[in-house]
C-alpha cells in the first residue's frame, strides 16, 4: 500500500469534532474531525498528542463533550498554532495522525527510508506514523547460542514521520532457525534519540554507531532464565487475551494461531478444571504452572508477531514479550529440571481444586 502524508498548520479552533453519544452505554463516539472542510478520521495517536500539546486527559470528556473543551481551548489560547499531519491512503479515509509544535523538526516518510534503505534495514514497516527498521548494531552479529538456538544480534529503530514524538532503539534478538524477531519493548531495553535541528543527521548517526554491549547481556541473560523458568497461568493468560483481542479483528494470517497456543500451554482450562480462569485471583495464577516455560511463550509470541500478524498486533505481541523479559518470571528458576513438572503441578492442582 502507498501513503501520501500532509502537513499544515491550524489552530485548535479550526478542528471541527463530530462526535455521538451512545444512548445505552453513555459513552462518546468520535466519528470524524473536520479541518479545512475535509473530514478526517483521528487516530489514537492525534489524541495522545493533542492531550500533550495542551495539558489534559481523556477522562474530561467524562463531563463536557469534544466542542466544547476545544472552544475552551480555543478561547484561552487563541493564537496557539499547531502542526498537523494527515495520512492519505489507498484505502479508507484519511486520518488524522497527529499534532505539533511547528516549530519542532520533522522527517517525512521518504526521508527515512531513504536513511533506512543507506543503512541497509531490514523489516522496514510503516503503521500509524511510526516507521519500524531492523538493523546489526555496529559490534556486528555477535552469534550465540541459548539452548541449542542460535540467536543474533539486533536493534529496532521506531521513526516516527507525523512530528509527534522521538526516535526510539530498542534491543532485539533475531532467532536463527525461524527468522523470529524477539524485541524488548520496554523501558529497560529502550534508547531515545536525541534530536537537533537536522533530524536526518541524527538518526544517521544512530544507525551508524548504536551498540549496546551491557544491554545485549542483560537481554540474553533473560533469555536463559526464561529456559529455566516455568510459566504461570497468569503469563500464559496475559497472552491469550492478546491473542483473542486479534484473532477477533482477523488480524492473524494464520488460523492455527489459538489451537497451537493451547496445545504448547497444556489446555489450562481442562489442566485446572476451570470454564473461567479469571475466576483464580491474580496471586493465585502466578503460582500455578503452565506446560510450558516462558522461553516457549517468547518464542511463540515472536513466531506469530513476526510472520502471522498485522502491524498492530505485532506490536502489541513485541510489547509482551518485552514486558515480560523486563520483570521476574512468577516461577522464575522452578524449571531447571524437566521433571520438577510434574511435582509441582500435582501439588498446585491439588490446592486449586481444594
Amino acid at each position: 500500500m502507498k501513503w501520501n502524508f500532509e502537513y499544515g498548520n491550524a489552530r485548535i479552533k479550526d478542528f471541527q469534532v463530530a462526535a455521538e453519544r451512545d444512548q445505552r452505554s453513555g459513552k462518546v463516539h468520535v466519528k470524524s474531525i473536520e479541518l479545512q472542510g475535509e473530514k478526517l478520521t483521528p487516530t489514537p495517536r492525534f489524541w495522545r498528542s493533542m492531550f500533550i500539546r495542551f495539558g489534559f486527559s481523556e477522562s474530561v470528556f467524562r463531563y463536557f463533550d469534544h466542542g466544547e473543551v476545544f472552544q475552551r481551548i480555543a478561547a484561552r489560547t487563541p493564537s496557539d498554532t499547531v502542526r498537523f499531519c494527515v495520512e492519505r491512503s489507498e484505502k479508507g479515509n484519511p486520518r488524522l495522525l497527529s499534532v505539533s509544535n511547528p516549530k519542532r523538526p520533522v522527517i517525512t516518510h521518504d526521508e527515512v527510508i531513504d536513511l533506512v534503505d543507506r543503512y541497509n534495514g531490514d523489516d522496514v514497516d510503516y503503521s500509524n506514523g511510526m516507521i519500524t527498521s531492523t538493523h546489526r548494531p555496529r559490534s556486528g552479529d555477535c552469534t550465540f547460542e541459548i539452548g541449542g538456538d542460535h540467536f543474533k544480534h539486533r536493534f529496532v529503530m521506531e521513526t516516527p514521520i507525523d512530528g509527534f514524538s522521538q526516535p526510539r532503539i530498542f534491543l532485539s534478538f533475531l532467532r536463527m532457525v525461524c527468522s523470529n524477531g524477539a524485541i524488548g519493548y520496554s523501558r529497560a531495553f529502550r534508547s531515545d534519540v536525541s534530536l537537533g535541528k537536522d533530524i536526518g543527521h541524527c538518526i544517521s548517526r544512530a544507525l551508524d554507531s548504536y551498540d549496546n554491549g551491557e544491554g545485549y547481556a542483560a537481554l540474553r541473560q533473560r533469555f536463559e532464565s526464561a529456559q529455566t523458568s516455568w510459566a504461570s497461568l497468569h503469563e500464559c493468560n496475559s497472552l491469550y487475551k492478546i491473542l483473542c483481542k486479534f484473532e477477533r479483528s482477523k488480524s492473524f494470517s494464520a488460523e492455527s494461531v489459538m489451537p497451537d497456543f493451547h496445545i504448547m500451554t497444556g489446555r489450562l482450562h481442562e489442566l485446572y478444571g476451570m470454564a473461567n480462569l479469571d475466576a483464580l485471583s491474580e496471586k493465585r495464577q502466578r503460582i500455578l504452572p503452565a506446560k510450558c516455560r516462558i522461553y516457549d511463550l517468547v518464542n511463540f509470541a515472536s513466531e506469530v508477531a513476526t510472520h502471522h500478524s498485522d502491524a498492530d498486533a505485532n506490536r502489541s505481541l513485541q510489547a509482551y514479550i518485552g514486558s515480560l523479559i523486563s520483570d521476574e518470571y512468577d516461577m522464575e528458576g522452578t524449571a531447571v529440571e524437566s521433571t520438577e513438572f510434574a511435582d509441582l503441578l500435582l501439588g498446585e492442582s491439588a490446592a486449586a481444586l481444594n
